[in-house]
């Protein structure tokens, strides 16, 4: 990046500091801070401020191209090293990314959809209240949430652990199905069954999601739609439809067994007729359901999900501008209604010129699709200035 396209980034940048106040998260005595420049996002940190007017003064002074600020609360923030800072106790926090290497309007309603299925079970299995949970766009690529109750303060690294496991749908289907003893049926005169019994509708959680996932979607599907599940094939899909009635009132019962595909198991009998040993259960059908409501994001061992684990995360400051963006790191107040691409443009729409150094190919900003670009172009100012801290492009000199 060219001299005279890091004079026009900070110029911006103080612009838009001198022209908005951007809000002091609660408990801003005991946030540690760091602040970040174009070729690190935090390059120092171990900062605090005494009040509000002095974190706002330092932004209409240094503008920094990030600023983040701790999760967790210290008697001493802005002691060195860690240990000397006396921890508190922490926010309970998420980091929802999708990755893309250009703004898209398609990866942003994945994260988004990501986002919405964290919310519901953050308030339906956890019992967090709306006031709870605060959202905010990251600025980038996704969204951050953060649960500020101090009830899970001390939550220690373990315990964010295994509430990253439960929301990621890092789960045994076989917690969820038994094999009931052997029951007489009306099948046949005096002859008996062994019924793999699973969720019902009163359940809660995991088990209430399966079971309605299970039930709606059977309900709901035609062939097509039962072939389109990985592990249903054209007779299974049809052996599915064409009982429907029959699978749906015994799901109602908690009986999943009618039609073996839906829910298989494996194993043995045990000693002395006291049920199975169950080696291993199946349901392509139960494994679309976790699919489609797990927050696939925390799924894997990488950055988002330690982001939670982490009791001494810096997250970004809301409302600040995003260093790699231009972008704002908005405040989500309704997130069905945000959109992230519109609602969190900083800058102007006047045209700028600017040259690129490569060829950026097409992506999405402010209800817009730019691209592909190449050479010498005009374009609107906070797009201009997107393609400039992604180092494709220089300011005129």
């Amino acid at each position: 990046m060219n001299t005279s396209t890091k004079i026009f980034l900070r110029s911006r940048f103080k612009e838009y500091y001198r022209k908005n106040r951007v809000p002091a998260p609660p408990g801003i005595t005991r946030r540690e801070f760091g602040f970040g420049t174009l070729e690190s996002k935090i390059r120092a940190r171990h900062r605090a401020f005494r009040n509000p007017a002095e974190l706002e003064d330092f932004m209409k002074r240094e503008a920094p191209f990030y600023i983040s600020y701790s999760s967790a609360y210290y008697d001493f923030p802005a002691n060195r090293p860690m240990s000397r800072k006396k921890w508190l106790g922490a926010d309970l926090v998420f980091d929802l990314d999708m990755p893309m290497e250009f703004l898209n309007s398609e990866r942003m309603d994945e994260v988004k959809r990501e986002a919405l299925n964290l919310v519901e079970f953050l308030k339906n299995d956890f019992g967090f209240s709306e006031r709870d949970i605060e959202i905010n766009f990251s600025g980038s690529k996704g969204y951050h949430l953060r649960i500020r109750n101090e009830e899970i303060r001390w939550l220690g690294r373990e315990e964010r652990r295994e509430i990253v496991d439960y929301v990621s749908g890092n789960l045994e289907v076989k917690e969820f199905f038994r094999w009931d003893k052997a029951v007489t049926t009306s099948s046949g005169k005096g002859r008996s069954v062994n019924v793999i019994k699973g969720p019902r509708s009163s359940d809660k959680g995991w088990a209430g999601i399966i079971y309605s996932g299970l039930y709606n979607f059977i309900r709901d599907s035609g062939i097509k739609e039962l072939e389109g599940v990985k592990g249903i094939g054209e007779k299974k899909a049809k052996e599915i439809y064409d009982n429907k009635e029959r699978i749906l009132r015994e799901i109602e019962l908690g009986r999943y067994n009618y039609i073996p595909e839906i829910v298989t198991i494996s194993g043995s009998p045990t000693n002395a007729g006291q049920g199975f040993f169950i080696r291993n259960v199946s349901s392509p059908l139960v494994d679309r359901i976790i699919h489609e409501k797990a927050v696939k994001a925390l799924a894997s061992e990488d950055t988002d999900r330690m982001v939670t684990i982490d009791t001494s995360r810096l997250m970004r400051l809301p409302d600040s501008l995003h260093g790699g963006t231009g972008l704002k790191a908005s405040i989500v107040r309704n997130i069905d209604e945000f959109n992230p691409l519109v609602d969190s443009i900083a800058f102007s729409d006047e045209e700028v010129e600017i040259e690129l150094n490569k060829k950026v190919p097409e992506f999405d900003l402010n209800e817009n699709r730019f691209g592909p670009f190449s050479g010498r172009v005009r374009i609107p100012e906070y797009c201009a200035i997107y393609l400039m801290l992604k180092g494709c492009g220089e300011a005129p000199g």
